[in-house]
């Protein structure tokens, strides 16, 4: 009986021991450099549009910023991945000077260089919101196009 107890003892201080001295990766690792960065525009009647885009091996980060002629301009970031020519991200953003953050998803098709936000039915899930899966994205109605800018 003590000889077991001594052996599990040991075992969970092995696996400790292991788990303390394991490189989780991040401590010390350059972050991943963005393999191209491309700016876009867009206007809708009075209101415009910028974003940046980060390009990474298989993720996308930037900025939007949107800002309207008549109410608070939305700030934020964006991340996310394309799924084929379709752009998907999470925008975290504020309106105006508002302490509050706000999280959406946003879509953008990708087509003959430009990015066409589109428009589609949320639901919300444990606090989170989503794009329906049963119904597509209406890349027709979408407010605004985006266009590289230099």
């Amino acid at each position: 009986m003590i000889k077991t107890s001594i052996l599990v003892y040991i075992t969970l201080a092995s696996v400790m021991l292991y788990i303390c001295t394991q490189d989780n990766g991040a401590a010390g690792k350059e972050p991943e450099k963005p393999l191209s960065t491309t700016h876009y525009m867009a206007i809708d009647r009075k209101d415009t549009a910028r974003m940046e885009l980060n390009q990474f091996s298989k993720k996308v980060e930037g900025k939007l910023i949107i800002t309207y002629h008549k109410k608070a301009n939305n700030r934020g970031e964006i991340k996310g991945k394309f799924k084929g020519d379709t752009l998907f991200v999470n925008y975290v953003f504020k309106v105006g000077k508002n302490k509050p953050t706000y999280k959406n998803p946003l879509a953008f098709l990708r087509k003959d260089g430009k990015l066409t936000i589109g428009i589609g039915k949320m639901e919300n899930t444990i606090g989170r919101t989503y794009f329906k899966k049963d119904i597509p994205i209406d890349f027709e109605q979408g407010r605004f196009t985006f266009i590289p800018v230099p």
